[in-house]
């Protein structure tokens, strides 16, 4: 409960802060914030056929990005000075979000039946997804498309969830070792400015 509510507010406020560099109006704001902080989830749950989604069952998580999302809003309609280019805060709320996310994927996945390799997808489609929606909704290529260390991130904390498991360690390692794993990793190679090899063609 409390890793999937910080990465709904984390996600929100990235689908927020996407939403103004986009000079987006206030629905559009509230738009990107919940599709980025639903979208994962939803197509996740799709894919493994559990429905109604998990957020008809059961609302907060709407609730709480919309109520973020208006915060946030707020926020910067009062301090204009605030910058949603300046890309620390949205760096810092999609690394969270996607951490959590990929972390309660696993749960979510393995409840259903799935095998490791299958959980282990629909751990990176919970994580990498909304941001995905929210990036195309702002008229962006996705960062998970053009080399940045992200999807890679939330696999790396995938691999961790999976060895903390094996070796049955306790359900506290086993939350927060693979979130604070992914947060690190994203966090390193936004610093150092770490990317992936781009495609390249012959002249």
């Amino acid at each position: 409960m409390l890793v999937s509510l910080v990465g709904t507010i984390a996600f929100a406020l990235s689908g927020v802060m996407a939403a103004a560099e986009a000079s987006m109006d206030w629905l559009g704001g509230f738009v990107v914030a919940a599709v980025a902080a639903i979208g994962g989830g939803t197509v996740r749950d799709l894919l493994l056929g559990e429905t109604p989604v998990f957020w008809v069952q059961d609302e907060w998580t709407l609730v709480v990005a919309l109520v973020t999302a208006g915060l946030a809003i707020v926020v910067l309609r009062f301090r204009p000075s605030i910058d949603p280019r300046r890309t620390v805060w949205y760096v810092a709320s999609d690394a969270v979000g996607l951490a959590a996310f990929v972390v309660v994927g696993t749960s979510v996945a393995l409840d259903a039946g799935s095998s490791n390799f299958v959980a282990a997808v629909m751990r990176i489609t919970t994580g990498v997804g909304g941001g995905v929606i929210r990036d195309v909704l702002a008229r962006r290529t996705p960062i998970v498309l053009i080399g940045e260390i992200y999807a890679v991130a939330g696999l790396i904390g995938v691999f961790v969830q999976l060895a903390v498991r094996e070796i049955e360690s306790s359900a506290v390692t086993q939350l927060w070792a693979p979130l604070i794993v992914i947060v690190v990793v994203r966090a390193l190679a936004v610093r150092f400015a770490l990317r992936l090899p781009r495609l390249t063609h012959g002249s």
